[in-house]
């Protein structure tokens, strides 16, 4: 890796598509957009433990309608709209 390889990950068998899968969800819920939706280090290693697939989180960038793409948490509301700047 230090040298500039590529890593390649080989999924040869029935249970490693297993846990490639929890691996993906586990990672989706470490990266969810407010931290106090993301999983504790504690939280985290037993979902991994475990024999069970782990719930999906939600999607933090789903529609809420289709002309405006806006999400809410935390009581505020962000909207993907932006401003149009002049340049004079």
């Amino acid at each position: 890796m230090e040298q500039g390889e590529e890593i390649a990950i080989q999924i040869e068998k029935g249970s490693d598509n297993k846990i490639v899968k929890k691996l993906t969800i586990v990672g989706l819920w470490c990266i969810q957009w407010y931290p106090v939706e993301r999983p504790s280090m504690k939280v985290v290693i037993p979902m991994l433990e475990s024999e069970e697939t782990p719930s999906m989180p939600r999607n933090p960038f789903t529609s809420t309608n289709g002309t405006q793409n806006a999400a809410t948490g935390r009581g505020r509301i962000f909207s993907s709209e932006l401003e149009i700047i002049s340049e004079s």
